[in-house]
């Protein structure tokens, strides 16, 4: 996911704007979508020091539904870095909902199947796209609700666990996904790689512009 961050007078906003398209692309999920995303990753209330002054940090994601005889042109003559092209379907070849083939990339290709907008997928995949990995802390337990960046697999206390009466690290002793949440120090990585002092507006992420066929596979726009 590319964005931009902007450094105003009463705050640190990040911006960012998703064209969904596919088969299973639609207003009513993607609305679902981006107040999953907008309510994630605000819900810290995180605060970031610029020169001195403690500024809130503000996430504004919109979206657009594109038909698809419509995206090639509006992707290939992007260079807006809001702007990020992601494919709803039911499935790919990845299995899973994905960004692009690295950290930072504005192009997507996302299962309908993950209950995008209900399950912590669209944030936790806007955030590998902010430049975010998984955490290499793959335990959990006694620090309540999981960071949002968190992978399956994760261990967690009982309560968090697919199954809170299974052994931890057993079939169902993993983290439910469902659990996790945006953690500010989560917020302030992707601040973090830049210089806000000496620029007041910055671009993250990379725009390679391309899109996805049905199931996941790149297509050559040009």
């Amino acid at each position: 996911m590319s964005a931009v961050i902007s450094v105003n007078s009463d705050n640190i906003e990040i911006s960012a704007r998703l064209f969904f398209y596919g088969a299973q692309a639609n207003p009513d999920l993607g609305q679902k979508i981006v107040d999953e995303i907008m309510v994630m990753w605000n819900a810290p209330q995180a605060t970031y020091e610029v020169k001195g002054k403690t500024l809130p940090v503000v996430f504004d994601v919109r979206f657009v539904v594109v038909e698809d005889n419509h995206i090639v042109q509006l992707c290939i003559n992007n260079r807006d870095y809001r702007n990020n092209f992601v494919r709803i379907g039911e499935k790919n070849t990845s299995e899973r909902s994905m960004m692009g083939f690295g950290l930072g990339h504005n192009v997507g290709h996302w299962l309908s199947t993950d209950n995008l907008g209900e399950s912590t997928t669209a944030a936790h995949e806007f955030g590998h796209a902010l430049g975010l990995p998984h955490p290499e802390n793959l335990d959990y337990r006694g620090t309540g609700h999981p960071p949002l960046m968190a992978p399956r697999g994760t261990l967690v206390d009982p309560e968090f666990q697919w199954d809170a009466a299974a052994v931890p690290g057993e079939f169902g002793g993993t983290m439910k996904p469902i659990y996790r949440k945006v953690r500010k120090e989560e917020v302030e990585a992707i601040l973090q790689p830049f210089d806000l002092n000496k620029n007041r507006r910055v671009n993250v992420g990379k725009i390679p512009n391309l899109l996805f066929d049905e199931i996941g596979n790149p297509v050559q726009l040009i």
